[in-house]
């Protein structure tokens, strides 16, 4: 809107500055060097009296060009300051209360680069509704963030002090998305220095960086380049499978969701087996799997009791799934 009003007030501030040059030219017989510093005097008020209007055809003109020329070269000139306070007021305010958003975060997630792969990753975590906040070192990719109404922070994140800034102590994780794997080893041997309870995802491209980001404390090492191939080789030989996945993953329309739902000990799911629980026909949903303590038990039998501080990994609709997870955590007794 602004930007607008700008560009039209340009065009008519140079097509009256022409018009005037092209009237003392022709009014006054001036040379056209002699008619462009008159006009820039006149509109700029300054009058050094070095050249005047010596007709009358000229005076009036030059009359009727002073409102005019004056007139508007005001108004642009008064727009162009404005726009320059306001843009430096906004973006003052709009630092300032990211700032407090980004220091009243608990539980967040910190994204370490917003590069190729980290923004996928960050498009992904506004898919599932994570609070997050990014750490990017390049200005434009920054200010691109910004724009994009994401929380962001303008720095280097192998330093101590802005994963301080980014709460690292009280994120429940981290993700080390930097294109350099010494860099995300640096990254998350600092996180698990500053906050040893945060749980790390580590991008890394060599296999060799695969043990040296364990050793700094990563919970998880991923290889883009690996996964990539994978899907390839999945979407060729096995296509349907492949879709369902996509879908079942990315897929907001479906509806259907793969989910890890904790039980605690205050749950009445503790010592009930699936029959006795009933997941299918309450929730009308499927355990395909139970993480219990280091091992995993792959599509449980019916059978299987289930124990305070299982994982299940549970297929169902995005509702029921959430109302499963409540009585998981013993907020419910179970009624759908």
């Amino acid at each position: 809107m602004h930007l607008d009003r700008l560009k039209l007030s340009l065009i008519l501030f140079m097509g009256i500055l022409g018009l005037g040059i092209l009237g003392f030219i022709v009014l006054e017989d001036l040379s056209f060097y002699d008619a462009v510093y008159l006009a820039i005097a006149t509109i700029a008020t300054v009058g050094y009296g070095d050249i005047v209007p010596k007709t009358t055809g000229g005076r009036m003109f030059t009359c009727v060009f002073i409102i005019i020329g004056v007139g508007m070269a005001y108004y642009t000139f008064s727009l162009v300051i404005s726009m320059s306070i306001e843009g430096r007021l906004k973006d003052f305010l709009g630092r300032k209360g990211m700032d407090r958003r980004i220091a009243s975060l608990d539980k967040h997630i910190i994204v370490c680069g917003a590069g190729k792969v980290g923004g996928n990753i960050i498009e992904r975590l506004q898919h599932e509704g994570e609070t997050f906040v990014v750490i990017e070192k390049e200005q434009i990719v920054y200010e691109r963030l910004c724009e994009q109404k994401v929380l962001a922070i303008h720095g280097d994140s192998t330093l101590d002090e802005v994963l301080l800034i980014a709460g690292v102590k009280h994120a429940k994780g981290l993700i080390a998305a930097l294109s350099h794997d010494a860099d995300n080893v640096y990254v998350t041997l600092t996180g698990k220095s500053l906050n040893p309870d945060i749980t790390i995802v580590a991008r890394a491209d060599r296999k060799e960086a695969e043990g040296k980001l364990r050793s700094a404390g990563a919970t998880t090492v991923i290889f883009p380049s690996v996964m990539g191939g994978r899907q390839m080789v999945s979407a060729m030989t096995k296509p349907v499978i492949m879709d369902f996945v996509e879908d079942l993953f990315y897929n907001q329309e479906l509806h259907m969701d793969i989910a890890e739902i904790a039980v605690s000990g205050q749950s009445s799911l503790v010592g009930k087996n699936f029959i006795e629980s009933d997941i299918k026909g309450r929730f009308d949903s499927i355990v395909v799997g139970i993480k219990r303590a280091e091992t995993l038990i792959t599509n449980p039998r019916a059978t299987e009791r289930i124990c305070a501080g299982d994982i299940m990994i549970v297929l169902g609709q995005r509702t029921t799934l959430s109302k499963l997870n409540d009585w998981s955590l013993g907020k419910t007794d179970g009624e759908k």
